[in-house]
């Protein structure tokens, strides 16, 4: 039986799918989410998308995913 790894994300935020580039970045920013001009992730990795709610769903990980864990 292969072991399953879980990963839990340092900061999860749900925004509005309608919500405006600028506003985006600063609330990304303000939950502590490092992100550069084009809202790319400066450090760990950065999840998006798009619930059944018609938000968005940031989920970003501080640290690096090991590619190498086993795949479940």
């Amino acid at each position: 039986m292969v072991k399953r790894f879980m990963h839990t994300a340092t900061v999860t935020l749900r925004l509005p799918f309608d919500i405006a580039p600028d506003e985006e970045m600063a609330a990304l920013r303000s939950a502590g989410i490092p992100v550069d001009a084009l809202g790319n992730a400066e450090s760990g990795y950065l999840f998006v998308r798009l619930d059944s709610k018609r938000c968005n769903i940031f989920r970003w990980f501080a640290g690096v995913l090991d590619p190498k864990a086993p795949k479940a």
